[in-house]
């Protein structure tokens, strides 16, 4: 039993990794659906990345983009956001189903397991969308500006690891 419970904390763990990286990724800052109809939210603004809530408007300054920068990656969210925005609710609906499935009565372990991959082949598929995505942004950004966002990621990625860290210790000593 107790193998079966750190098998589905495991899970839970990878699966809030794994939107914890699409949400930091290209549609960190797209709109999750609302009533725009899974539009991203900066069509209705002015102002690139900052149009896509605090944690595009605090990238933006940390990378001090121009006012130019901002309309072009403005435009590569746009052009992306039809094929992105599905996926995006399609992975929301299969992390509500799995939890539904994980807090049912009688979770069934080749159901979840086979969920789980449902959910990963979603994840990849957003993964290689984000990464085109990123690829024409980065054209945009200045090496330098490229660098500092390496060195934010770098720096969440130890915020993550040391959360992470914190949680296995309260595991461990069975709180």
């Amino acid at each position: 039993m107790k193998a079966l419970h750190k098998e589905f904390v495991a899970l839970a763990v990878l699966t809030a990794v794994a939107v914890g990286g699409t949400i930091v990724s290209g549609n960190a800052w797209a709109d999750r659906g609302g009533d725009r109809g899974g539009r991203c939210a900066s069509s209705e603004r002015e102002d690139g990345w900052e149009g896509h809530g605090h944690r595009g408007h605090r990238l933006a300054k940390a990378l001090g983009l121009s006012k130019e920068q901002k309309e072009q990656i403005k435009a590569i969210f746009r052009k992306h956001r039809d094929e992105i925005a599905p996926l995006r609710n399609e992975m929301v609906s299969e992390r509500r189903e799995l939890r539904n499935l994980i807090l049912s009565d009688k979770p069934d372990e080749a159901v979840l397991r086979e969920h789980a991959k449902k959910i990963a082949a979603t994840s990849g598929d957003l993964a290689v969308r984000r990464a085109k995505m990123f690829q024409e942004v980065r054209t945009v950004l200045t090496p330098e500006q490229l660098k500092k966002f390496r060195a934010l990621q770098e720096k969440r990625d130890r915020r993550i690891d040391r959360m992470m860290n914190r949680v296995e210790e309260r595991h461990s000593s069975g709180e």
